[in-house]
């Protein structure tokens, strides 16, 4: 059996812990609603918090529990090879703005861990893309030519770093950053505690009406302005959001090494296995400890996460020198057609409803810069990245919403594969407690996962718009290879876009 078969476990959330806090007992009213509790809702709370408004926080399980939880923490304006990219798309002028919002935002992280003496292992470190293969200078080259002619401070190296392993040439983007997520976010709980802002955690959204928020509990909340901030916008259907999206799968695995990368560089794999690499400031360990990522796939892509995270310990083994393994774990992104965020007003018909969402695996620096932007725009003023990261902007060539779109192609695909795979029937099924599977029940299938003696028999349908679930070993979650819904063992909703939980029931084991 594979090592990584049990569970999913991020440095961030092992290493440090959050406080908790209730969920609403009766409906309520306030200034400004967000919805989300990872760094773009804190994030959001903060800045309008700052500004005077009485703000409140929901989030649908705990506060920094998902995607924030799982993330790299590489805080980069150097995003592959972008601005060639963007200033083929969009003009040099929109790649070089692009460019600005990122060291902005990275500049607001650093003043605002200085503003509250927040200890959260910040450094400015270079960003690093590094080939491995020698076919690839051209594209380095090509997008070193960008950095040139947009003012972007970066280098084109050839075997001028020393790093642990062979490469044959590095880009080099100066100034960016690193830091432990948790522990900055955590910071900024205190801070949104003292200022008053109410936060409640196991509080889902689950649809809008005029200015009335209702949850699936029950509740109602009334708002002023609304920020919606969770991972995959859960008013997808209004704003058609639900199609916007690539959904993309990555892998973390963090180690101790004994030839750790040098501590100011972070790096991010141009071909190859194409891992990402960088240094965790851990004093549990005397040994160096490193984070690798990558190995990422769509989400149609059905591949085993415990498989995957032993082929990303196969490739990390071949970078450095490893010796123990602390955390292994899963990480799902929101990738967009013109590789851009969507910051800004949620729809066209509502001037209060704002969103923050599709980060292409950038969200610590476009959670805080969705802050600023978001901030700005309830208080009426301008800000200049606002058409260039409006949700509502034109979002490339035909070409490239071709290519983006071709996502639901693919899930109609992976979908008629379903229909025809053969499954045990659920009377024959054998588990093992801490096991499930994907069974059919007559003309129907179903999800069937088994805790001890009990058998846990759930629909095998997204409550979303309907797609297949996946049954994933290592979490232990039903996932929705559509839009990144995903449910617990037993068919609770853990994440949207889905609200509603799976029809479920539950039968005894004969003994």
């Amino acid at each position: 059996m594979s090592s990584f078969s049990d569970g999913n476990n991020s440095f961030w959330s092992s290493s440090v812990e959050l406080p908790s806090f209730p969920a609403p007992e009766e409906n309520f009213k306030t200034g400004v609603l967000i919805v989300g509790g990872g760094i773009s809702g804190l994030m959001n709370a903060y800045q309008l918090s700052l500004d005077g408004h009485e703000v409140t926080v929901i989030e649908g399980n705990t506060l920094v529990s998902d995607t924030t939880a799982n993330t790299t923490a590489r805080i980069m304006a150097q995003q592959g090879l972008l601005y060639g990219q963007l200033s083929s798309l969009k003009g040099e002028a929109s790649a070089r703005l692009y460019y600005e919002s990122q060291m902005e935002a990275i500049d607001e992280i650093e003043n605002i861990i200085d503003r509250h003496a927040i200890d959260c292992d910040f450094k400015r470190v270079d960003g690093v893309i590094y080939a491995v293969y020698d076919n690839s200078h051209k594209d380095l080259e090509k997008e070193a030519g960008a950095y040139q002619k947009l003012g972007i401070e970066g280098r084109l190296s050839k075997n001028g770093l020393e790093l642990p392993f062979e490469t044959s040439a590095e880009l080099v983007m100066k100034n960016q950053a690193e830091f432990h997520p948790l522990k900055f976010l955590r910071g900024i709980i205190e801070v949104l505690q003292s200022r008053g802002v109410k936060i409640f955690e196991h509080t889902r959204a689950e649809t809008v009406d005029g200015d009335k928020l209702s949850t699936t509990e029950g509740l109602e909340i009334n708002f002023g302005k609304l920020v919606i901030a969770t991972h995959f916008p859960f008013l997808d259907i209004d704003g058609l959001y639900f199609n916007s999206f690539k959904i993309s799968y990555g892998y973390g695995l963090v180690v101790t090494s004994s030839t750790p990368p040098p501590a100011n560089l972070s790096l991010n794999g141009y071909d190859g296995a194409s891992l990402s690499i960088r240094n965790i400031v851990n004093e549990e360990n005397d040994l160096p400890t490193v984070l690798f990522g990558g190995l990422g796939h769509m989400s149609h892509e059905t591949k085993d996460m415990a498989a995957q995270l032993d082929k990303l310990k196969l490739y990390a083994d071949q970078k450095t020198n490893n010796e123990e393994i602390l955390n292994a774990y899963r990480a799902q992104d929101l990738m967009t057609a013109d590789s851009l965020p969507f910051i800004g007003l949620f729809d066209k018909n509502h001037e209060n409803r704002f969103v923050a969402t599709g980060f292409n695996k950038f969200g610590m620096a476009n959670g805080v810069l969705s802050s600023m932007i978001i901030s700005d725009l309830i208080e009426g003023k301008e800000n200049r990245y606002e058409a260039l990261l409006s949700p509502h902007r034109n979002k490339g060539t035909f070409r490239q919403l071709k290519q983006h779109l071709s996502n639901p192609v693919h899930i109609v695909g992976s979908e008629a594969k379903n229909m025809i795979v053969k499954l045990p029937d659920i009377e024959e099924a054998e588990l093992e407690s801490g096991q499930g599977m994907t069974v059919r029940d007559g003309a129907s299938k179903k999800g069937l996962y088994r805790e001890d003696d009990t058998y846990y028999i759930m629909d095998n349908r997204c409550t979303h718009m309907g797609c297949s679930l996946n049954w994933n070993q290592s979490d232990r979650t039903w996932d929705c290879p559509c839009h990144g819904s995903r449910f617990s063992r037993k068919g609770k909703v853990i994440e949207g876009p889905a609200v509603e939980d799976l029809d479920s029931e539950t039968r005894h084991a004969e003994k």
